[in-house]
């Protein structure tokens, strides 16, 4: 059986997403737990990775498995084998040939911004303090130069190893919520830090140290150094994968 399951997870205390030696990654946590669960190791295809300190709404992995746990069950009894940190919240079969990965048509993530003067603890490692003003109009006319097929290289992280850098968002949204600032990125694909990179030069934009056309011009240069910081891991979620 095909089983497909849904997973959040709060990525402060992980070294990314992706398996590593020595190092402590949701990918390894979940392995581990299924095993434990399944009383079998079994090839997990997982729908994508996420940088160290980016959290999941919305992440997705198949495996195939003749465990007699119900499905219905299924989540609950692999979270007793998984740190708090890390959830499963659904699960359900899957025709054989379904890949998390392969069959993934859009994903979407959001990035959280706190627009206020003063710090919220309750916001720690779950968004990115701003306490400056922002103009969220003059940050849409900006990111809508990214819309559409693009080489991003300007905005993917030092380190990456991509066949290319070119990528298409299908749509970039900025949502004012009272001191809250989400910005929202749909895509089939993301680079290497790609949506933080996006968001640190939308941000001095909107805060009028850089003109709106500076998005269009670093886009254009294709050299990581042409665009603005990269926001911290702790405002981004992977919010959902569509299929």
């Amino acid at each position: 059986m095909n089983i497909l399951i849904k997973i959040t997870y709060d990525g402060t205390n992980f070294h990314g997403f992706q398996s590593q030696p020595d190092e402590r990654t949701v990918e390894g946590e979940l392995n581990k737990g299924l095993a434990k669960t399944l009383k079998e190791e079994v090839k997990v295809f997982y729908a994508g990775r996420t940088d160290r300190g980016v959290h999941a709404l919305g992440q997705y992995a198949n495996f195939y498995s003749d465990t007699t746990i119900d499905i219905g069950n299924l989540p609950k009894v692999i979270n007793y084998n998984l740190p708090e940190d890390v959830s499963v919240v659904a699960a359900k079969f899957v025709p054989e040939d379904f890949h998390a990965r392969y069959d993934a048509k859009l994903k979407k993530y959001r990035y959280v911004i706190h627009r206020s003067r003063y710090r919220n603890s309750l916001l720690l490692n779950r968004a990115y303090e701003y306490p400056y003003e922002v103009d969220p109009d003059r940050m849409r006319k900006a990111l809508s130069y990214l819309l559409g097929e693009h080489d991003f290289n300007s905005f993917m992280g030092k380190g990456a190893v991509v066949k290319d850098s070119i990528r298409t968002i299908e749509r970039i949204d900025v949502i004012e919520d009272g001191d809250f600032l989400y910005l929202d990125f749909v895509a089939k694909a993301f680079l290497k830090n790609m949506i933080r990179i996006v968001t640190g030069t939308a941000l001095e934009i909107g805060r009028g140290q850089r003109e709106i056309e500076y998005m269009k011009e670093a886009l254009e240069k294709k050299k990581r150094k042409a665009s603005g910081p990269t926001a911290p891991a702790c405002g981004l979620y992977l919010v959902d994968v569509k299929y």
